[in-house]
């Protein structure tokens, strides 16, 4: 069973339960760091409840230092989500946060925790990163899932987070650097979040997500998010004028916004005019304000969306 995440009363701690909770992109096995399981995911999250509760009575703090960010990046606002978690988790000591690592006037990488497990002493290296991905061709290979904007990859991501594990951990220049900062790191371990959309286009039955586990890359968790993209002739088709729909413009990316709060709707006419207007620019992130299905927000693309040639 998933965890409810919508009964907190604030977005901020709706999206703090949606970091820790949901399912993680990609499990790997057999790598020297660790990519935690979605059951561990739930089990954090279950721990976390009692707190979270408390929380959503005073969130304040949380809210405050989301306000505060300078960079608005969907990803800086999940690692500020962590970030606070981790500072707030009794069984954790956060000892650094975004530490450059400089050598020689070099800057060979960043750190984005360090924390020490009072449980077993040990000194962990944490790296996190929230990421949507649209498949297009076959969605089962790594490198045919792309951003949205097709400067980013779901394989390179990846191979990223494993390369800045496997550098930090076995550059021999890199130790000794962390070991003059006080830092010996003993664990490392690699939190990737997000969502993973199949080509409506690609599939018949687009209200049995059930169906997609054939077509998931082989390394993504079996319980990853997912949901569809369209293109723009597509969603018109295949949506009725009687739905309504929210733009994910700034805010929602995460744990989805309650239909009540919502200060607009808009039916898929009314996508089409804003776009045409220049009010937004496809591709889009919009919310279903009334789901009856397992999928709940979806992508809209141009016809043309897509990359020029797999790689």
């Amino acid at each position: 069973m998933q965890p409810d995440i919508e009964q907190y009363r604030h977005q901020a701690v709706r999206d703090l339960a949606w970091a820790i909770a949901t399912p993680p992109l990609i499990e790997l096995r057999g790598h020297h760091c660790e990519w935690p399981s979605a059951a561990w995911y739930v089990q954090q999250y279950r721990l976390a409840q009692g707190w979270l509760f408390e929380l959503d009575e005073d969130p304040g703090e949380l809210q405050s230092l989301l306000a505060g960010q300078k960079d608005r990046r969907l990803g800086r606002y999940f690692e500020t989500l962590w970030y606070y978690w981790l500072l707030h988790h009794p069984d954790y000591e956060l000892l650094v946060h975004n530490l450059q690592v400089v050598i020689d006037g070099d800057t060979l990488g960043e750190l984005d925790f360090v924390v020490r497990d009072r449980r077993s002493d040990q000194v962990i290296h944490i790296e996190v990163a929230v990421k949507f991905y649209l498949g297009f061709g076959d969605t089962r290979q790594m490198r045919n899932w792309h951003g949205p904007g097709l400067k980013d990859r779901l394989d390179r991501k990846v191979a990223h987070l494993r390369g800045r594990q496997t550098g930090i951990g076995q550059d021999e220049r890199i130790r000794q650097w962390l070991q003059r900062q006080g830092l010996v790191i003993d664990r490392c371990a690699v939190i990737l979040k997000g969502r993973l959309y199949y080509p409506a286009h690609q599939f018949p039955d687009i209200d049995d997500l059930s169906l997609l586990a054939d077509y998931a890359p082989a390394e993504s968790s079996r319980k990853h998010l997912r949901s569809w993209w369209y293109r723009k002739s597509d969603f018109a088709l295949k949506t009725s004028d009687e739905e309504r729909f929210y733009p994910l413009i700034n805010r929602g990316w995460l744990q989805r916004i309650p239909t009540t709060k919502l200060d607009k709707k808009l039916s898929k006419t009314d996508i089409f005019e804003s776009e045409s207007r220049g009010l937004f620019r496809l591709p889009v992130h919009v919310q279903r304000c009334n789901p009856h299905h397992g999928w709940d927000r979806v992508f809209v693309t141009d016809d043309q969306w897509g990359p020029k040639r797999l790689t």
